[in-house]
């Protein structure tokens, strides 16, 4: 049975609709991504899920098999079970990390809550710096604080912001880790909301694209990135040559290749092969630019400039064969 369930979620903000009947679930252990343009309305769902604005008449947030009280109806918004962090961290700069993730137990007896502040600073790797004050921590420091606090009181949802907004690389990549193991660990349902597909890809386990406040897409993330149902969602996930299947069969010979709602053919960069050996569809070198772990080419066929990726370099106006790798 799901933890958490939004039905029918649909929002307007003076006439203007920013949510149109939203519905999916969201299972124990389980972290459901949603990617999306600024505008789209992810935080405005993140906010209804967490119970802190209402949604429009007919809209539900379930929590197990019970409908959680709407943000109106309650003297103070949101739910006990279900724990929002906000991308700007919400946290008391001049107490230390302790202090903060104090802040949340302070109802309870001091013996449970210096067992539960030692654990939670343990499973979050806080142990260095427990005893800093906030304003001296780095970012990624910030955000597991805020994530320790919201956990302190055993939720069983936890919604996240754009967790990773403005962090660095390597400190992403701490966080994605660290919120990977959390959710394992405690069990919990999460859904996160962001812009950068690279952190939607690698942390969902299923995936839900919004376009102009609709679900237009939800699946693993391995599915919505080889199969995605349109354009829009094949361009917001990566990069993409999207083409006329006319032109994909007369000039490449190519016929089994993705095919998107809207008519276009999908070649992703990186199912190119590309060498000089002669064997493929012939083309010509445009550029080519260092990416880190790959050079991306870009090469024209007929008129048209595509993109490929390759692991090592290509001089520009040179001749290159390319060879298909189909998609299972």
């Amino acid at each position: 049975m799901p933890v958490l369930q939004l039905q029918s979620i649909s929002k307007t903000f003076e006439q203007h609709l920013v949510l149109n009947q939203i519905d999916f679930a969201v299972n124990k252990g389980e972290i459901v991504g949603l990617l999306g343009e600024s505008g789209s309305g992810k935080s405005t769902l993140l906010r209804i899920a967490a119970g802190l604005v209402d949604a429009d008449h007919g809209g539900r947030v379930l929590l197990g098999k019970k409908a959680i009280a709407t943000a109106s109806d309650c003297l103070i918004p949101g739910h006990a079970d279900i724990k929002i962090v906000h991308q700007e961290y919400s946290l008391s700069p001049l107490l230390t990390t302790r202090e903060n993730i104090a802040y949340a137990l302070r109802f309870y007896e001091k013996s449970y809550q210096k067992s539960r502040i030692d654990e939670l600073i343990a499973l979050c790797q806080l142990e260095a710096v427990a005893n800093q004050t906030v304003k001296t921590l780095s970012g990624g420091e910030k955000q597991r604080t805020a994530i320790a606090r919201a956990l302190a009181e055993h939720p069983r949802v936890l919604l996240l912001d754009e967790p990773f907004a403005h962090l660095d690389l390597p400190n992403r990549r701490r966080l994605s880790h660290s919120v990977r193991q959390l959710v394992t660990q405690m069990g919990i349902a999460c859904i996160f909301v962001t812009h950068d597909p690279v952190e939607a890809l690698s942390l969902s386990n299923r995936l839900g694209i919004l376009q102009n406040g609709t679900l237009i897409q939800l699946n693993t993330p391995e599915r919505v990135y080889q199969h995605p149902r349109n354009a829009y969602v094949a361009q917001l996930t990566g990069e993409a040559n999207l083409l006329k299947v006319s032109f994909c069969k007369r000039h490449l010979g190519l016929l089994k290749l993705p095919i998107l709602e809207d008519g276009l053919a999908l070649i992703r960069p990186e199912k190119w092969t590309v060498s000089t050996s002669n064997e493929g569809i012939a083309a010509q070198v445009e550029s080519c630019v260092f990416r880190g772990m790959y050079y991306e080419i870009s090469f024209r066929i007929a008129q048209h400039i595509l993109i490929a990726h390759a692991q090592v370099s290509f001089l520009a106006k040179q001749r290159i064969f390319l060879q298909y790798k189909s998609i299972a």
